[in-house]
């Protein structure tokens, strides 16, 4: 797993697998989460880290792909 700040935007990007993105979903407010061909999750992307408090189930995103 890789972990990316960006702090022009103000985004972590949580990547867990090198597959190629075919299809990204906004799963709650600032969090989007990206799949692959298998519909398995390969990222997970949090907006706004530092002005908003997110929450996020873990184990139920991964568990949704």
């Amino acid at each position: 797993m890789k972990i990316r700040y960006d702090q022009e935007t103000d985004a972590i990007y949580l990547i867990l697998s090198d597959d190629k993105v075919i299809e990204s979903e906004e799963r709650s407010e600032g969090i989007i989460v990206d799949y692959n061909e298998k519909n398995e999750v390969v990222a997970i992307e949090v907006l706004n880290v530092k002005e908003v408090e997110h929450t996020i189930d873990l184990p139920l995103v991964l568990q949704s792909a």
